[in-house]
């Protein structure tokens, strides 16, 4: 590809045409970051970010924030907790996993992948992400090789909703993506020593006042086009906010501060929800802006009639001014009996009713936010054994609510992150040898989730299986020749699959058959052995008969000859 394809001018003018197309979501995003999570969104095109408030005046009651932290930790510890196996490894053909080397290849590969996860910062990213996921319908995570340490190869970074914007390929994923990085020029320098402009250069060199204020901008384009021997490319330029004829023939032949590119994609974009053919997302945090809001007055107006009611406005004689005592045990005297001091007005509070209206919209909140579906543990905690599985068959009910949110987040955002590490674990040879004709073979490398909340999705077909499997049970018990329509394998390796079974813990059918024969061998050894014994014991029997019966006779014989003789004695 020839250097330099994207000049400056070409670059600026496509991240203002996504600016435009931004516009109309920035405004309902600012909506959930004054009413919901504060600090967070970055609205400043090519300036320095103003200050974050990590505080709002705008929010008194923190429910709405508190649901969507259960909602996130819900979700953090069912897709991707790092206590437990939350994805599994396999090739695209079926039979090749179960091939020895390739299988003993995806164990120990899942292994060194769970590690590397681990060693990063991946899933404290991953917690964050979920925040900006659910609350603006938009999160996104740069997955980059860590070049400075190679006991930790992985580094993940969030950005922030209006920190980039991007346009989507004929395949529903982000083609072209465009962020603004903000620096000092001292930092600038340090990340591009050989391609800052000289003006930079000599401000840091001399020490000019100012090099360390982050006050410059960085434009980081990625489109997918090869680049060498990568599918992606990216280039860089340091930006700053002139836009007249003037400074745009002044940066005509602008060179990059980077130009190179990426074997994966590496900014992953998910949506928790797409109206039609919309670029960005709709999150929860905008269903629940409302109510939100609605909650801050009802709130705002609890305390404000409590204060009323508590230290009303009063209306007292002017020659009282100033001499007026409110405080407890305060004496005041009168001249005149009919002068008086009392309240402006005087409306009943209505206390409990605010409270239960109040009451009200906390609970939709909770239940736009989900709550209902990772807070189960405190609803009944004297359930009986019918009662609690009822309210199992109700969490998994609850859980198909999050189904689609769950497939976005596979296809967008896990799957596409968990190859792009794995390919960089290969890259930088850190995962095992293989036989390069085994790979040829095995073909593609796969991932799928196995985490709770993605097995709770295919609960419906394991029920199947289970309630199908049950009555050909119960059938068999009056005609045992219905079981000839079963193909009890099957029913197995299909629940293993709905489940999430690793590889390594079913035996390849060959295997099952191996054992099968050998099992045969071994019962039809056993039974003639036990056939050639009850042999032995017959024949053992039958001499032992034979010499019983030839000893009777004996002794019969001898009896009778004594017999004999005695009658021959005595004359008989």
């Amino acid at each position: 590809m020839a250097s330099n394809k994207y000049t400056y001018n070409m670059v600026v003018t496509m991240f203002r045409d996504h600016l435009q197309e931004r516009s109309d979501y920035e405004s309902e995003w600012k909506h959930v970051s004054n009413n919901l999570l504060p600090g967070r969104g970055i609205f400043q095109h090519y300036s320095k970010p103003r200050k974050r408030d990590i505080t709002s005046n705008n929010i008194i009651n923190t429910v709405a924030e508190d649901a969507l932290g259960v909602l996130t930790a819900g979700l953090h510890g069912r897709l991707t907790s790092p206590s437990a196996p939350w994805f599994r490894t396999r090739w695209s053909d079926d039979k090749i996993n179960y091939v020895e080397p390739l299988k003993i290849y995806l164990a120990d590969s899942t292994r060194i992948l769970q590690d590397a996860l681990l060693a990063s910062n991946f899933y404290s990213v991953i917690n964050s992400f979920y925040t900006e996921y659910a609350g603006f319908g938009n999160g996104c995570i740069f997955i980059d090789e860590n070049t400075d340490n190679d006991l930790i190869p992985l580094k993940f970074n969030l950005l922030t909703v209006g920190e980039y914007s991007f346009s989507l390929g004929k395949d529903g994923l982000p083609s072209v993506f465009i962020r603004t990085i903000f620096m000092s020029e001292r930092q600038l320098v340090d990340h591009f020593p050989d391609t800052v402009s000289t003006e930079v250069k000599e401000r840091v060199r001399t020490r000019k006042a100012g090099i360390d204020k982050v006050n410059l901008s960085i434009i980081e384009c990625i489109v997918k086009e090869d680049y060498q021997d990568k599918k992606y490319y990216r280039v860089m330029y340091e930006h700053n906010s002139a836009t007249t004829k003037q400074h745009q023939r002044d940066t005509a032949d602008k060179k990059p501060l980077q130009e190179d590119g990426f074997y994966e994609w590496p900014y992953p974009v998910a949506r928790w929800n797409v109206i039609g053919s919309d670029t960005y997302g709709v999150g929860v945090g905008a269903r629940a802006v409302k109510d939100i809001q609605r909650l801050q007055e009802m709130e705002k107006a609890l305390l404000v009639a409590t204060h009323k009611a508590i230290d009303p406005p009063l209306n007292a004689p002017s020659r009282m001014r100033g001499k007026l005592s409110t405080l407890p045990g305060g004496r005041n005297y009168y001249v005149n009996p009919n002068e008086k001091v009392e309240s402006i007005y005087n409306v009943p509070l209505d206390y409990n009713g605010v409270v239960t209206v109040i009451d009200r919209i906390e609970k939709r909140l909770q239940r736009t936010f989900f709550n209902d579906v990772f807070i189960t543990g405190s609803r009944d905690p004297n359930a009986s054994p019918l009662k609690a599985t009822q309210v199992i068959a109700q969490e998994r009910e609850a859980a198909f609510r999050l189904g689609p949110m769950v497939n976005r987040t596979e296809t967008d955002l896990l799957v596409p992150a968990m190859r792009r590490c794995f390919n960089i674990l290969k890259r930088k040879g850190m995962l095992p040898a293989i036989d390069p004709a085994l790979e040829e073979i095995a073909g593609e490398f796969m991932f799928d989730l196995v985490s709770p909340m993605a097995i709770a999705q295919k609960a419906a077909q394991g029920q199947g299986v289970d309630s199908f499997m049950g009555f050909t049970a119960n059938a068999a018990q009056f005609d045992p020749t219905v079981l000839d329509n079963v193909d009890g394998d099957k029913a197995v390796r299909d629940r293993a699959e709905i489940e999430g079974v690793g590889i390594g813990t079913l035996r390849s059918e060959e295997a099952v058959k191996a054992l099968r024969e050998q099992r045969a061998k071994q019962q039809a050894a056993q039974a003639q052995a036990e056939q050639n014994a009850a042999q032995q014991q017959g024949v053992q029997a039958q001499q032992t008969a034979d010499v019983g019966n030839r000893k009777t006779a004996a002794e019969a014989g001898q009896i009778l000859g004594e017999t004999q003789q005695v009658m021959q004695e005595t004359g008989l």
